[in-house]
């Protein structure tokens, strides 16, 4: 019985740790949503890249909307949390410049041109952010947890005054 109950545990927890590794590799690894799109793309085939491209636009912009929460109430954990976050969103942006091929379609102009293009923008855009809200933790949060204390030593100095 012993035997049966060890044998339990081992496996339910190594079903466990694989179920944690595969969680944490499908966040951290976007997957191509299709296979890759040929030479001679169908209208179906842009419009699902417009699609996917719309998909990584929503991403970036919920992306950006947290690193403003970020701003508000600074903690270093969270923003190196943050900052990690975004390798899901990077994965998701490769896969799909990938999936429609946007830079063997330069120069074809039309929709595969400006979707090449904003593909491109997207990547800029949130190695911007990411700079900006790393550096504000770098150089001004101290500033502002330093002012945080003072604000908290005065406030009890008030108090504990008859």
């Amino acid at each position: 019985m012993s035997w049966f109950v060890l044998t339990f545990v081992i496996l339910g927890s190594t079903y466990l740790l694989i179920s944690v590794a595969v969680t944490i590799y499908r966040q951290r690894h976007a997957v191509l949503l299709g296979s890759p799109i040929g030479a001679s793309p169908s209208a179906a085939d842009v419009e699902s890249c417009y699609d996917e491209l719309s998909d990584v636009v929503d991403g970036l912009k919920k992306r950006l909307e947290l690193s403003n929460q970020l701003l508000g109430q600074y903690d270093a954990d969270e923003v190196q949390r943050w900052a990690e976050a975004g390798g899901y969103w990077l994965g998701t942006w490769r896969a799909v410049g990938l999936r429609c091929g946007f830079d063997q379609r330069r120069g074809l102009g039309g929709s595969w041109e400006e979707m090449a293009v904003l593909h491109d923008e997207l990547l800029e855009t949130e190695k911007s952010y990411t700079k900006k809200i790393l550096s504000f933790g770098k150089e001004e949060a101290p500033r502002m947890d330093r002012l945080r204390h003072r604000l908290e030593r005065i406030g009890e100095r008030l108090r504990t005054q008859p």
